[in-house]
């Protein structure tokens, strides 16, 4: 209210001339109506009055409110949550560079976003601020009609529109707002740029679900809500559907939950306030699920595609080529990300990239770099969507074939995982762990239609489940591989052979993990299932392997026949000269010495361990071996060794990415 008033001026608001208007004296004081106003930062005008006094002055100019300057912005309805941070942004881009342009999914809220940036800067434009909406128009040669009309310009005799355009806007210093140019998008960038070139007063202040692609534009993206700002939109508009709704400790949740599966996109929580009406929040967010059916009934008065949320990506969608469309219907499959080679295999598309390169364009893909690799994903909203239409192209079971095989494939060889030999098995590891969804959901599709291939791939990422504390988690889908596994009908030759090592595999990874868990007994049985199937294959690395692991399942307990099965391992090892399989089994001994207190020859082994494993030092093997005698040295009360035990092994886990014996090694250190 201070901005509108001149020097000497006192102009104050309804609700304070409410309070005052009893305590006041006619004969001196009085309250002039200077009507409704519309202000910065309010969502409806706001009724002024000036103070009026025998000794100040009392005549003034118009008040410098929003109506006082040129403009065509519409008074909001409703109240403008958020966004302090993009507005600063856009207004400062509008300062170094003529042109920005606000990008975006549909329904992020770029209309109502350019337009509380252009009220705010109606001071800053002698001839004011301008919207000019495209939405409506179907063809490219409505536009220039459209623009004249907010200008009130007619077609002469001899003077075509254009013209008049050009001439009317050469020497005026003003906003034009484009809202909504992605339909007519290559037309909009030809007026654009056409503009700039000949009005050097104009600024264009554009939004489009794509950039116009012009020498000097600025693209701004426009991101979903925050978390707090999403509930309090959530809220706010709820209250306008159902005047008893009130944010409480019991729906919190609920609501958290529907702005998150709703991306903070402002449409879609709108429109699911809007159903207050009839549900509360916790049967809102049950319903997400099916959120094409659930999110309808938008304002009467709104354009059709912001009436329901189909209809929103409906109008991005219709947009697209063929090609474009069977791509994004394919990166459906997708949960939690994708990589360009992972498109590429599951799509069978040559030209993926630059199909690719058209979906980020057009908003409807996001993109994200992570460790020097750039991952892309979709929406959820954006998501379902796309996978209901990959559904209706008859394509589903194609793509999430192709899905399952690439992850089956990526993830491959890494059930030995507790002999990690190099840094490239590292790596594969961390890579697995960023793909821990897409693993996760190429598992389910596989056990309902290849289950050797499912425990295959299950024996694989258990390992890696392991890793980041979902040991329990691993433990399950091994469970559920196996159990369908063994209800395959038998068969014959080499893909016996196949079978029985994908079985002995994922025995010898659920004994591994097991032990996590205390389950001596039930990690021994399937360690020696392992081993009897590596015995009957003459697989000696598997044999080997499954053998130490055993030992290191019978050391818990104190089983006999332990030394004698560290010791087999250990010779097997030897002979096919595997030197971290040897490193293991010296652990294992070193291990087993520290239990019975014999420290001179534990250290002994250590050191042979410690030889073993120069070009490999970093194991899960290694580091549990350092966490057992790093146990045992405090046990005898030798607190430096425990020390140096302990640190040992968590420089080992944190380079394997292991979090949860990070947290152990951690604490044992404490």
């Amino acid at each position: 209210i201070m901005s509108l008033a001149y020097g000497g001026q006192v102009l104050i608001s309804a609700a304070t001339a409410e309070l005052i208007r009893d305590t006041v004296s006619a004969n001196v004081i009085t309250l002039q109506t200077l009507g409704k106003h519309r202000l910065k930062d309010l969502a409806r005008p706001e009724h002024i009055y000036q103070v009026n006094h025998p000794d100040l002055q009392s005549n003034f100019p118009p008040i410098k409110s929003l109506d006082a300057f040129p403009n065509n912005l519409p008074t909001q309805l409703t109240s403008f949550i958020g966004r302090g941070k993009e507005i600063a942004e856009i207004k400062s881009a509008l300062e170094s560079a003529r042109l920005v342009t606000l990008t975006g999914s549909g329904g992020t809220g770029k209309t109502r976003l350019s337009q509380e940036v252009g009220a705010q800067l109606l001071t800053s434009f002698q001839h004011g601020v301008w919207l000019v909406e495209l939405a409506p128009l179907g063809d490219e040669a409505q536009i220039i009609p459209a623009l004249a009309q907010v200008f009130g310009l007619q077609e002469l005799p001899f003077n075509p529109l254009a013209m008049l355009v050009d001439d009317y806007l050469r020497d005026k210093k003003l906003l034009l707002i484009l809202d909504n140019c992605e339909h007519l998008i290559a037309a909009c960038a030809r007026l654009a740029d056409h503009l700039l070139h000949h009005c050097a007063g104009l600024n264009i202040l554009a939004s489009s679900r794509e950039a116009l692609g012009i020498t000097g534009e600025v693209a701004y993206h426009t991101p979903s809500l925050g978390e707090s700002e999403s509930t309090q939109l959530f809220v706010e508009r709820a209250r306008v559907a159902n005047s008893k709704f009130s944010l409480t400790a019991s729906n919190a949740l609920a609501i958290a939950q529907i702005c998150h599966r709703l991306d903070g996109i402002p449409l879609a929580i709108e429109l699911a306030a809007a159903r207050t009406k009839l549900l509360s929040a916790e049967q809102i967010a049950t319903r997400l699920d099916d959120m094409f059916r659930l999110l309808v009934g938008g304002s009467r008065t709104a354009v059709p595609r912001q009436q329901t949320l189909r209809a929103l990506i409906d109008w991005s969608y219709d947009l697209l080529s063929d090609e474009e469309k069977r791509l994004f219907q394919f990166a459906s499959v997708f949960v939690g990300g994708w990589t360009l080679e992972a498109l590429e295999f599951v799509a069978d598309e040559p030209n993926t990239l630059e199909l690719l390169e058209q979906l980020v364009n057009k908003s409807l893909v996001g993109t994200e770099e992570r460790e020097g690799e750039m991952r892309y994903f979709l929406l959820e909203t954006i998501r379902q969507y796309a996978r209901e239409k990959l559904f209706e192209a008859k394509q589903a079971a194609a793509a999430r074939d192709r899905h399952f095989i690439y992850y089956r494939d990526i993830a491959s060889g890494l059930w030995d995982v507790s002999l990690v030999s190099s840094e490239s098995k590292i790596q594969r590891l961390r890579a697995m762990q960023v793909e821990m969804e897409n693993l996760r959901a190429a598992f389910e599709w596989g056990l309902q239609n290849d289950a050797q291939d499912a425990l295959d791939l299950a024996t694989n990422i258990a390992m890696c489940m392991s890793m980041t504390g979902g040991q329990l988690e691993g433990i399950t889908i091994l469970k559920a591989g196996m159990e369908k596994f063994r209800a395959l009908p038998p068969v014959e030759g080499d893909a016996n052979r196949l079978r029985k090592e994908i079985y002995a595999h994922a025995c010898f990874s659920l004994g591994m993990l097991l032990q996590g868990t205390n389950e001596i007994i039930l990690s021994r049985n399937n360690l020696q299932e392992a081993i009897a199937i590596a015995r009957e294959l003459g697989d000696k690395h598997m044999l080997g392997m499954a053998l130490e692991m055993y030992a290191s399942a019978s050391a818990m307990i104190k089983a006999e026949d332990t030394f004698a099965v560290i010791h087999e391992g250990l010779e097997i090892f030897r002979e096919i000269n595997d030197s971290a399989g040897m490193a293991m089994a010296y652990g294992n001994l070193a291990r087993w010495e520290s239990i019975h207190g014999n420290y001179q020859e534990a250290e002994k082994y250590v050191a042979l361990l410690q030889a073993h494993m120069k070009d490999a030092p970093i194991s899960l093997q290694s580091g549990f071996t350092n966490m057992g005698l790093g146990i045992g040295a405090r046990a005898q009360g030798r607190f430096d060794r425990a020390q140096r035990h302990f640190a040992e092994g968590l420089r080992i886990f944190s380079q394997m990415g292991h979090k949860g014996m990070v947290m152990g090694m951690t604490s044992e250190m404490a």
